[in-house]
């Protein structure tokens, strides 16, 4: 009786390498920006909220 032969595996196929969507420059001047202005942002809120401005 013939042995049945196993189906070759197939390899991975590559995906093609994609551009990144953001540069590394401006994920780091978005990172220091989001460090600043959004501490500032809820310590503007909060304040606001306990009647600082007016």
């Amino acid at each position: 009786m013939p042995r049945k032969s196993q189906p070759k595996p197939t390899p991975p196929s590559k995906a093609p390498a994609s551009k990144p969507a953001l540069s590394e420059g401006f994920k780091i001047k978005l990172q220091i920006a989001a460090t600043v202005f959004v501490p500032m942002l809820a310590l503007g809120l909060w304040l606001n909220s306990q009647g600082f401005f007016g």
